[in-house]
């Protein structure tokens, strides 16, 4: 008699039964950790984002702006006022750019410096304000500072398909700065 090396039928479906199982178990877990690392780059860019147009205006002595646009990688993007084209806010995409009119006009005009383009992010499907400020653009000083206490907001990143915990909340202060709140129930406060 020869012995016969590897394995039956049945041992065969039974392992794909339990590989199956746990496929099962694994997959809304999975679907979670992929949501918030993409929460988490959106996040993150904007705030990056944010730092460099703060840092850029105190290096170049004020006049950079950071605008909402609905289509920030046109020749000629420009600055929206709207909720862009999917009503998604923020997260159709940001232009930076030094402010060289005199006065500064917060718009993209055809001498001003483009500093930094960001595209579209539809991982996160909506970057909105969270109260009644509804500011499409941030304009710089020299020293850091919002030109205009009406930039101060709070924004939230998550749109529909986004749970609650993973939804997140930036504040804007008027110093310029960008900080993370919390989660899509947190609040920005009374004064930045």
């Amino acid at each position: 008699m020869q012995k016969q090396r590897g394995f039956t039928l049945i041992e065969l479906l039974v392992t794909l039964a339990i590989a199956a199982i746990l496929a099962v178990l694994a997959a809304p877990s999975f679907s979670k950790l992929i949501k918030s690392n993409a929460m988490a780059s959106s996040v993150n860019t904007f705030l990056s984002d944010m730092r460099f147009a703060r840092s850029e205006a105190i290096r170049l002595g004020g006049g950079v702006v950071m605008c909402r646009s609905d289509a920030p990688e046109a020749a000629s993007p420009a600055c929206g006022a709207g909720n862009g084209p999917d009503g998604n806010g923020w997260a159709s995409g940001w232009v930076i750019f030094q402010d060289l009119s005199s006065p500064p006009n917060g718009e993209i005009d055809a001498n001003d410096p483009i500093l930094r383009v960001q595209a579209a992010s539809g991982a996160v499907g909506a970057v909105m304000e969270t109260g009644a400020s509804s500011s499409t653009k941030f304009r710089f000083t020299a020293t850091g500072r919002l030109v205009n206490s009406d930039s101060v907001t709070g924004l939230k990143f998550g749109g529909t398909g986004f749970s609650s915990d993973l939804q997140r909340v930036v504040c804007i202060s008027l110093g310029g700065r960008a900080r993370l709140a919390g989660d899509g129930s947190a609040t920005c406060g009374g004064t930045e």
